[in-house]
């Protein structure tokens, strides 16, 4: 990994998404569009059949051809880069979405891998940030995923390594805390004199 240069998925992961497309596709056909057609075959005249059976699987067909030329179209668009000081993620088709993650506000760092996916080889590397994870429901969301590669593992080190030796956001904050203010000072100096008193009272 060079700093500056964009790189991009494992072409596996456009493997992965057929397979994933498979599996739904034979779920969907199989548990609803064969007993319909069934159903149809058993209860309608053959002309009604026909009918029915067109209009449960030409519209199938058709999102599952629109699904197959969208997944290779927005495998090209995902890209990732790693900067001196940030990570920036781009991927969409249609809806372009671009991030960029500062390492001074990494906090988590996880890989995950599906059965699909360890098959494969491939994997994700999941990025979470100082406040965004609080932010998500039970912190399961991380704000830069790293998905569909091979060297998950060295992407993972890599930015452990960029992580390391860098304040975090949450120290660099404090440290910029300014000083208490002239009148609090005044304030806590004429609580100080009455506390004086009542102990020289109370002697």
């Amino acid at each position: 990994m060079k700093i500056g240069e964009a790189s991009k998925p494992d072409r596996e992961l456009m493997r992965l998404y057929y397979t994933y497309l498979l599996i739904v596709d034979l779920v969907i056909f199989i548990g609803v569009i064969l007993p319909v057609a069934v159903a149809a075959f058993l209860t309608l005249s053959l002309d009604q059949v026909v009918i029915v059976s067109s209009l449960a699987i030409f519209p199938f067909l058709a999102v599952v051809f629109l699904i197959a030329v969208w997944i290779p179209k927005y495998y090209d668009s995902i890209s990732y880069t790693f900067t001196k000081d940030e990570i920036m993620l781009e991927r969409g088709v249609y809806w372009k979405h671009k991030s960029a993650v500062p390492y001074n506000r990494v906090t988590n760092i996880d890989i995950v891998q599906g059965p699909l996916s360890r098959r494969i080889g491939v994997g994700k590397v999941r990025v979470q940030t100082a406040g965004y994870s609080t932010a998500s429901s039970g912190g399961a969301t991380a704000e830069a995923q790293i998905f569909g590669v091979k060297n998950y593992e060295e992407i993972r080190d890599f930015i452990l390594a960029k992580v390391q030796g860098r304040r975090p956001v949450a120290i660099e904050a404090e440290a910029e805390i300014p000083p208490p203010r002239e009148d609090t000072q005044e304030i806590v100096a004429e609580l100080r004199k009455i506390r004086q008193l009542l102990e020289n009272q109370s002697g």
